[in-house]
């Protein structure tokens, strides 16, 4: 065996069966540190950079905007590529090159100052700006928000089956909590370091800690350590459905496609708020001084209401969940025009932490019921994709909305129109599927 090989055998560097208890809560723990280092790629890790960014790279609103959705939609056109990797080179070598990938762009992204001065000697500041944001911004999206939380809901839905839905729930939680303090914490430490050594110590972070961590803990499948799914005795791979889709015959359903929609509305949704949060709120004259003091608050509600609408899922069809996305995504559209009131302001934050907790159950929990697990990875890096354009048109549309129209609010009402159109097709949608037995 290989050196490289032996570094990613599954008894390396111990054997999971010594383990006195279920390997899959270490599976369960490991996959939340992953979802935590991806916060750098997200909306809500960036945030805090952006207002920094705009000001000391001396861009526009828009320039800053159009580099964002380029670099986002060349990450996810490379979804389906990547994604296909996964079942060949398994989840732990994936997360592991990812994490390592991200530290190393973090670095990268505490240099951009001094490197865009270094190349302004050849070009023009746009051309400068453009040339060395992009690669940054493009493999923080790449690694933060599309391999490293793809491999995370992977390796829950490759090491639990009947409790798939309770385990997502329960890392919900943490997620919710940990996504909706990073911006004030991020937004602190920027305060402290400056903006360019905040994005080197997560970096450093990540590569000397966080990468050693995840490396050592995951494992690709409880078949590779000798184990079976949910720690059953017997052996627990039995179908969930019927048949295994191939992706061409998931395409060809109407379920696919709704569920597309719901969770990408959701991530438009909130992309786009989050990107622009701070000046939304001052164009909506909003009673709070820092918009980013909301996201705390936020979290603390999607850690709940995870749990809840997991618990209910378990006990309901994986549909009704569309109800609740398209009905929280109106409701949200329609509070955040009237944040300048505290009647306002509250049922936002309540509605922003519905519409996380829901995203999270959504983007994971509906593939393997609907469609099996045969070819989850391929179907799941598919949706992936689909949901990652939509997050890379979020903030221009809505600078485009506020820059041709001179206010953000006119694209909120499409929004807000829209969803409850689609919640109406869901309706119709569910009670056709009566007769038919839920997944």
């Amino acid at each position: 065996m290989s050196k490289k090989s032996k570094i990613f055998a599954p008894n390396f560097p111990f054997a999971p069966k010594r383990v006195p208890f279920f390997y899959g809560l270490v599976i369960f723990f490991t996959s939340l540190c992953a979802r935590m280092i991806s916060i750098p790629g997200h909306s809500v890790g960036l945030c805090p950079f952006t207002e920094e960014l705009i000001q000391n790279l001396h861009i526009s609103r828009n320039h800053f905007s159009n580099i964002f959705f380029f670099a986002t939609l060349l990450s996810a056109l490379l979804l389906p590529l990547l994604g296909t990797l996964f079942d060949r080179i398994g989840i732990r070598r994936a997360v592991t090159y990812a994490t390592l990938m991200l530290g190393l762009t973090l670095l990268f992204m505490g240099h951009i100052a001094s490197a865009i001065a270094s190349v302004e000697g050849c070009t023009s500041h746009f051309v400068a700006v453009t040339c060395i944001l992009f690669p940054g911004l493009f493999l923080l999206k790449l690694c933060g928000q599309n391999l490293i939380p793809l491999a995370s809901r992977m390796m829950l839905l490759q090491w639990y089956d009947k409790r798939s839905c309770t385990m997502i729930g329960i890392s919900g939680i943490f997620v919710s909590i940990t996504f909706g303090c990073a911006p004030k914490i991020i937004h602190r430490l920027i305060e402290e370091l400056g903006y360019l050594t905040a994005w080197m110590a997560q970096g450093l972070i990540i590569l000397l800690v966080m990468l050693p961590f995840i490396w050592a803990l995951c494992r690709d499948n409880p078949q590779s350590v000798g184990s079976n799914r949910d720690g059953l005795k017997n052996n627990s791979d039995h179908p969930i459905v019927a048949r295994d889709y191939t992706l061409r015959q998931a395409l060809g359903t109407f379920d696919f496609w709704i569920f597309v929609l719901a969770v990408s509305t959701s991530t438009f949704t909130s992309t786009g708020l989050e990107i622009h949060i701070v000046d939304i709120f001052r164009e909506a004259h909003a009673c709070t001084a820092n918009p980013l003091n909301i996201f705390p608050f936020a979290a603390v509600v999607s850690a709940i209401a995870g749990v809840l609408f997991s618990i209910l899922q378990d006990r309901s069809s994986i549909r009704c969940c569309l109800l609740a996305i398209f009905s929280t995504n109106a409701a949200l559209m329609f509070f955040l025009e009237n944040v300048c009131q505290s009647w306002g302001l509250w049922p936002f934050i309540c509605l922003c932490g519905f519409n996380w907790s829901l995203y999270g159950i959504a983007s994971a929990a509906p593939w393997p019921k609907l469609f099996g697990r045969k070819h989850l990875g391929h179907i799941m890096s598919s949706v992936a994709l689909i949901v990652s354009l939509f997050a890379a048109i979020a903030p221009s549309a809505f600078s485009y909305s506020q820059k041709s129209f001179g206010s953000y609010f006119i694209l909120t009402r499409i929004l807000l129109l829209g969803s409850a159109i689609s919640l109406l097709i869901s309706i119709i949608h569910i009670k056709k599927r009566n007769a038919t037995p839920l997944p």
